[in-house]
């Protein structure tokens, strides 16, 4: 899908990255916590911390629990501990691929993550809605303006 929108494995890394700030919901990361999605790959005591904020449906834990507020490449770092808070962040790291080579280069070159990152939103920003979706701008991401 990501080719089809002209972004490659390098994009799609470096725009992953955006998790370095931002909460996500307990619903979402509950399952790799606790154990359904849970492999045995997670940092276990990072598993038990985010069980601790997964305390029902308004839960809410930092995709980067060292440096929630800071754009950086913390995430980067967190996903080669085993920390990463989502499984499809997890997924990224740990096959020995291409997405391995960039999170490690990610988590030791700051500035090579903002580079990249500034380029692949770029390209991200330049694709095209989906023929027939209304547009809008919003001016608070969280809420639809209609």
């Amino acid at each position: 899908m990501f080719s089809r929108l002209n972004l490659d494995a390098r994009d799609m890394t470096a725009l992953s990255g955006a998790h370095t700030i931002g909460m996500a919901n307990c619903m979402h990361y509950s399952d790799r916590v606790y154990g359904t999605d849970r492999d045995e790959e997670i940092n276990p005591s990072f598993a038990q911390t985010m069980q601790q904020t997964c305390q029902g449906p308004s839960g809410k834990a930092p995709f980067d629990v060292q440096t929630p507020m800071r754009f950086d490449n913390a995430y980067y770092r967190n996903l080669i501990a085993r920390r990463g808070l989502l499984t499809s962040d997890q997924t990224l790291y740990g096959d020995g691929g291409l997405h391995d080579n960039l999170v490690e280069m990610y988590s030791a070159d700051g500035e090579a993550f903002a580079r990249d990152f500034a380029k692949a939103m770029v390209k991200m920003g330049n694709v095209p809605p989906p023929m027939g979706m209304p547009v809008e701008v919003r001016l608070k991401c969280s809420p639809a303006n209609y």
